[in-house]
């Protein structure tokens, strides 16, 4: 099935990062990877092909760039494009490497919901605050911290409080295993202003780097994806002016829960499909590289192609790629159309995650000791795949989510 057959727009997209991922991550990855590096010299060049840290927000022109969609005279919504286009460049530079293609879209996980409940006001300040290098000469890059110490997927619990003081919001709290946490020149903050309002309350500010209070944490060492960075930020009487919350003041009711958590949570069903992606990248690359060495590998002077259980072993590799890509590419078409996809979004990331741990669990399996060589393509793929079950929500949320709307439950 060619899912660009209709629409060759994504075809040519495919091909371009497919061409930058081999010729420029792939070179670089191993190194980024040992190193724990992020890949700035490569974000520059990155910017060429339009991956910029604030693409999310500079594509904001209408329905087909990845607005609101609506129809100037109040008809139909027109379809967007921005959720495929998504996925589609995700997975091809997560064939690449998981890691540096974190570092290259990091900075879309705190533009979502910027773009989706930010005031013109509000984008123009996110996107000057990713305008040119920061003191190092790097690419500036934004972060969006949400998750806690002590909540992890459960962020209905949020611990970090905003205080209102005059035209100042005043946050306390930690944050932890934050994309872009030690380097951002923006932070996406989510807290809890009024504890009576449960996630009614639950808002997110724009907190710029430098601001008093805002301090950046420890680098952690992590498993996998270690070009893209992972950090704590802590918040010691940060002072925020008002002007800077996001979705509104807090207020009672449906309509204040709404522009709270609730609307927080919607956010996602957007950006699960592309973590889904890049997952299924991930897959893929396992699944290549070890069909490559089937077609020229023997055992005992028989071709590896030769033995059932291999060819087995790649065929259910491949039906759960191909099934795994289907459900990314339903949940983001179905965005784009402006349906529903709480389920399907959860379903997607949920069932690639699993795919890209099973794929390169069982190549690392079939290459045998080779594959548990450090270094080794296949062992920094099984790395990278684990975090796919855990963050943007763990496996068990996802299918909490997804049997919530089986039963007919408010999901969110």
């Amino acid at each position: 099935m060619d899912l660009f057959k209709d629409h060759p727009m994504y075809g040519a997209a495919r091909q371009m990062l497919a061409a930058f991922a081999r010729q420029q991550i792939r070179p670089i990855a191993a190194r980024h990877d040992a190193e724990e590096s992020m890949p700035w010299e490569l974000m520059k060049s990155a910017q060429a092909l339009g991956l910029t840290q604030r693409a999310l927000i500079d594509g904001q022109r209408g329905g087909d760039a990845g607005g609101s969609g609506e129809a100037p005279s109040g008809g139909e919504p027109k379809p967007r494009k921005n959720s495929r286009l998504a996925v589609v460049g995700a997975e091809e530079l997560a064939w690449g490497c998981a890691g540096i293609s974190l570092a290259l879209a990091g900075s879309g996980l705190a533009a979502a919901p910027v773009t989706r409940q930010g005031t013109t006001e509000q984008k123009q300040v996110f996107k000057e605050a990713l305008t040119g290098l920061d003191e190092h000469g790097h690419v500036k890059v934004a972060a969006m911290a949400l998750s806690e110490p002590s909540t992890g997927s459960d962020i209905s619990s949020l611990s970090t409080s905003a205080r209102a003081d005059g035209d100042h919001w005043v946050i306390n709290g930690h944050k932890q295993w934050i994309t872009n946490g030690r380097s951002a020149s923006i932070y996406v903050v989510w807290a809890q202003t009024d504890a009576r309002l449960e996630r009614g309350g639950v808002r997110g500010f724009l907190v710029l780097r430098g601001t008093p209070g805002l301090v950046p944490g420890r680098k952690e060492v992590k498993l996998g994806i270690r070009a893209s960075e992972t950090a704590q930020v802590h918040f010691e009487d940060c002072r925020v002016h008002r002007d800077l919350m996001l979705g509104g003041e807090p207020r009672a009711g449906a309509g204040g829960a709404s522009a709270g958590l609730a609307d927080t949570k919607k956010m996602l069903d957007s950006t699960r499909p592309v973590v889904g992606a890049q997952a299924v990248g991930i897959a893929r690359a396992a699944f290549e590289y070890l069909s490559e060495r089937v077609e020229g590998g023997q055992i005992h002077g028989t071709p590896l192609a030769g033995h059932q259980h291999v060819a087995f072993e790649l065929a259910e590799m491949q039906m759960e790629i191909e099934a795994s890509r289907l459900l990314v590419h339903k949940a983001a078409w179905m965005a784009d159309h402006h349906q529903d996809n709480v389920a399907m979004a959860s379903m997607a990331k949920a069932h690639a995650a699993r795919t890209a741990q099973v794929v390169t669990t069982r190549a690392l399996a079939l290459l045998g000791d080779e594959g548990l060589e450090p270094g080794h393509p296949v062992e920094k793929w099984y790395r990278d795949a684990k975090i796919y079950d855990i963050f943007e929500g763990t496996g068990q949320i996802q299918r909490r989510i997804i049997a919530r709307t089986l039963l007919g439950i408010n999901a969110t």
